[in-house]
């Protein structure tokens, strides 16, 4: 078996509740040619301190870019993009800081790679986990979504990338006009309409943390104002996506026109 050597991404802000986790998820991982990478972006609490007693851990601190945003959407992207440019891994893969891996998740990564080499991306499935005895093991992805035009796709922590199909992507998770949209979204969108390359592996190897208050649950919750407009910037850049990569002229679909229209209402009202 070819062992490769494989990066984990951290990107962190203001979760030192969590980060020890993370952290010693990463530590005892069961396949040991990794590097492990941590960037904080500015945080105001201890997490730097924190990461700074592993000496495993190769440690920077990102300043925060002020006043482009003003949800973590785009922080959470740089900070990424950041690691990306540290590492030296041929896979990628991402990790919050409040959530944390299974010890053989970068074991079956590397094998998924290996007995698949064409394959460029993939996405393992998360164990929803809100404390050590409330976890659940989601399944949800091969069904279709209806009126909708992009993959059901697991959360940013469950990502890996090989490095080539990183750098593809760079200049893709740009922000300038799709401000709204999480790494996680724009990946999957990429993977299965730009590149026919959209792939789940059949094991639960990522613990995804439910932070009640966490940026999701707080500016995005189903059916508010912020949710209505990430959807319709989602419509968009699928939109830009089949027009740039497949000449597709007319994509849009019920979906569209209803959030489009909703939109509308929000900007009257």
């Amino acid at each position: 078996m070819k062992k490769p050597l494989v990066s984990i991404l951290i990107a962190s802000y203001n979760k030192e509740k969590y980060l020890k986790r993370c952290l010693e998820s990463c530590l005892k991982q069961t396949y040991k040619n990794i590097e492990i990478i941590m960037v904080d972006n500015e945080s105001s609490d201890n997490s730097y301190l924190i990461a700074s007693k592993y000496k495993k851990i190769k440690l920077f601190k990102k300043k925060r870019i002020k006043k482009i945003n003003k949800f973590n959407t785009f922080y959470q992207m740089d900070t990424y993009k950041y690691a990306f440019k540290k590492s030296k891994g041929t896979i990628i893969t991402l990790l919050d800081s409040d959530d944390f891996y299974k010890k053989n998740k970068i074991k079956e990564i590397v094998n998924y790679f290996n007995k698949n080499n064409k394959k460029k991306v993939v996405f393992d499935k998360p164990i929803i986990y809100f404390n050590s005895k409330n976890k659940i093991l989601s399944d949800d992805y091969k069904k279709k979504r209806k009126l909708i035009n992009w993959p059901k796709f697991p959360p940013t922590s469950c990502i890996s990338i090989k490095k080539d199909f990183f750098l593809k992507l760079y200049n893709e998770l740009s922000v300038n006009k799709f401000n709204l949209l999480t790494i996680d979204f724009r990946i999957a969108v990429i993977s299965e309409i730009a590149m026919n390359d959209f792939n789940i592996l059949n094991k639960h190897l990522t613990y995804y943390f439910q932070d009640i208050s966490g940026e999701s649950n707080i500016n995005f919750k189903k059916f508010s104002r912020n949710w209505w407009m990430r959807r319709m910037q989602a419509h968009k850049y699928v939109v830009y996506l089949l027009k740039k990569y497949h000449k597709f002229k007319n994509t849009k679909n019920l979906d569209y026109y209803i959030t489009s229209f909703l939109n509308k209402l929000f900007i009257i009202k």
